[in-house]
């Protein structure tokens, strides 16, 4: 899998948020790399669940930040955060099953599904939050 950049398209302004996006990215190329080298199936889960509780701790970041900005779209947010968090756990099962049940086209889609996320719904709270500290200027 080729490393999935964070690139300066995907900043959304928010410094922690891009920070945490740049990491969760890093994350999961390292995450694949061990799954190309046939690492050790325990090191392998032990990777993937550091990753998830990251991603947990994210998005509970993005969500709280969205509450406090009252962002209107926040209840639709956080159910597409819920919805990664459901994919995620059913990868960890099928790896606590055995490494080779996760592919790395999942992990691409993964990966896919964090940029997309980023270029439409984060940047759209970043734009929401862009005009309205424009309009109360």
């Amino acid at each position: 899998m080729e490393q999935i950049a964070f690139v300066d398209s995907l900043r959304t302004g928010f410094a922690l948020i891009d920070e945490q996006h740049a990491l969760f990215l890093s994350m999961l190329t390292d995450l694949a790399a061990q799954i190309e080298a046939g690492h050790h199936r325990q090191g392998v889960l032990d990777a993937f669940q550091g990753m998830r509780l990251y991603a947990d701790g994210h998005f509970s970041d993005e969500e709280a930040l969205m509450d406090a900005r009252g962002y209107p779209q926040l209840p639709a947010h956080r159910v597409q955060h819920d919805a990664f968090r459901g994919m995620v756990a059913e990868l960890e099962n099928r790896l606590g099953e055995g490494v080779g049940l996760v592919s790395l086209e999942t992990l691409e889609y993964l990966g896919s599904w964090f940029i997309r996320h980023i270029r439409d719904e984060d940047m759209r709270f970043a734009t929401f939050v862009r005009e309205n500290d424009a309009a109360s200027s």
